[in-house]
């Protein structure tokens, strides 16, 4: 898990609760505030998936409080979010924040290894592998829908 380096700014606003991928009420497709898809009703039809060796992704966001769930301040669209207290979706923002222009494959990867060292085994089911990449992806999208992230095609 990466530790955010923080922002001098502590002026704490009006704090919004990230949601938490886990429990979102995800929609038939996600997509960005300017239309874009992000996730379709199935891997094909979703370009973060579909290109996932191409697209690059940016830490948006200005860490307000490090303590777990981070506080973060998007600098996109200027809220204030409370990150849910999810080990996956912190640990994706980190890496993000830390290799500036990753792909979505390269994140993937790294969570991959992580929670394998952590002793959890997805590569010996299918089904869980792909319920897992799918979480993933969506984290992803919702940091990207929720302005943490910038995605670059």
């Amino acid at each position: 898990m990466f530790i955010f380096s923080i922002s001098k700014n502590k002026n704490m606003e009006q704090i919004v609760d990230f949601p938490d991928p886990a429990d979102y009420q995800y929609p038939d497709e996600l997509r960005l505030p300017d239309g874009t898809l992000l996730m379709g009703r199935t891997p094909g039809e979703s370009p973060l998936i579909m290109n996932r060796k191409k697209w690059r992704l940016y830490f948006t966001g200005e860490v307000i409080d490090e303590n777990i769930p981070p506080v973060i301040r998007s600098t996109q669209n200027g809220v204030v979010y409370r990150l849910p207290n999810d080990s996956i979706t912190i640990s994706i923002l980190g890496y993000i924040q830390e290799n500036p222009g990753c792909t979505p494959e390269e994140v993937m990867g790294f969570i991959l290894a992580w929670v394998q060292s952590e002793g959890v085994d997805l590569l010996s089911n299918e089904d869980r592998m792909f319920g897992w990449a799918l979480y993933v992806y969506d984290s992803i999208s919702l940091l990207a829908i929720y302005g943490l992230i910038r995605i670059e095609k």
